[in-house]
């Protein structure tokens, strides 16, 4: 069992929530000050697409997609996988320096058109580097292609039609942008984007701030949202490059944005959330309306989203039930389009 805990040792830098969130302590509105009004949709009709074992640190968080092909990050491990989406069968294919046990983890991933990979690794000690690495196209080893002082704990990944990466700061609260030859500048922060423990109520989520997490990067803005304080934030691109005033977009809302993790955008211009701690996926409208469109199994700590054509999939991070020593189900889901 020398590999299960060695996979469970950064649980408790991770772990945004065991418990099932209580009645929101944070006034919920929605889009623009409108309020919210909540539909649930039918049934999850997902199936897995890829199994993986928590006995072997598989517990899965980043996720990219390319013709046919996922592209998972195992967590605990830094390990990254190559699945065939027609047979569920995974190869391994790059890997990231190991996180120092208890002190580190690999986040969220992007591919690059050049089919280059890139990969967060959070590291809260000197022996291992954070930042953004890159394997190539045809896997192996990873390289540090980007770090910065104020990003020690970078989250979720996205590459704008220019080739820039963007990429959130959970612990600073910040956006990052890293042009093409790794620089990294720190483009966005604020109270908007910082975290706020247990904003959802005590004992909802890690004993540390968790602020601004998965994010869609498009051209006249990027939006993304803040894991702690159940919040939809819009950023504007401002013509000169610059970032312009963060506002909310829809939030707060415990109940259907608390624990936010990934987040996608659908072609009708709705946002998908993972909430991660409430094992359940959202669609909020641009009307600002909430629509619960999976919750329950066989979702399990839903963290990354991607869509592949008229296909979501998403990564079954796992991380509580399996931290908690429950039978748990990491993966990979795939959701047919009558859920959304």
């Amino acid at each position: 069992m020398r590999i299960l805990r060695t996979s469970l040792a950064f649980l408790p830098f991770v772990l945004a929530g065991a418990c099932a969130p209580a009645a929101s302590s944070v006034p919920a509105s929605g889009a623009l000050g409108a309020p919210t009004a909540t539909t649930h949709d039918a049934p999850a009709t997902g199936h897995f697409a890829a199994h993986f074992s928590v006995t072997a640190g598989e517990l899965p968080e980043g996720l990219a997609l390319a013709a046919n092909t996922a592209y998972v990050g195992f967590a605990p491990t830094s390990r990254v996988v190559r699945v065939d989406l027609t047979t569920g069968v995974a190869a391994s294919f790059g890997q990231l320096p190991a996180p120092v046990s208890g002190k580190g983890f690999m986040t969220g991933l992007a591919r690059a058109r050049s089919g280059d990979l890139y990969a967060g690794l959070a590291s809260f000690v000197p022996e291992v580097q954070a930042g953004v690495y890159r394997i190539g196209k045809d896997g192996g080893s990873a390289t540090l292609f980007s770090s910065d002082a104020m990003l020690p704990f970078p989250n979720a990944l996205a590459f704008d039609d220019d080739g820039s990466l963007w990429v959130t700061d959970s612990g600073t609260g910040s956006l990052f942008h890293v042009d093409v030859a790794g620089h990294a500048q720190r483009w966005a922060t604020g109270d908007l984007l910082t975290g706020k423990k247990h904003a959802c109520g005590p004992g909802l989520g890690p004993e540390f701030a968790i602020g601004a997490n998965g994010l869609v990067v498009e051209h006249d803005a990027i939006y993304v949202v803040n894991t702690d304080k159940a919040i939809l934030v819009k950023i504007p691109r401002e013509s000169a490059g610059n970032a312009g005033e963060p506002s909310i977009v829809v939030g707060p809302d415990c109940e259907n944005l608390g624990g936010a993790d990934g987040l996608a955008r659908t072609p009708d211009g709705s946002f998908v959330v993972a909430l991660n701690r409430q094992d359940k996926l959202v669609k909020l409208t641009p009307s600002g309306n909430v629509a619960v469109i999976a919750k329950g199994p066989p979702l399990d700590f839903p963290a990354s989203l991607a869509f592949l054509d008229a296909d979501l999939y998403v990564t079954n991070f796992a991380l509580y039930r399996a931290s908690a020593g429950q039978a748990a189900a990491p993966g990979l889901l795939k959701l047919s389009s009558s859920n959304r």
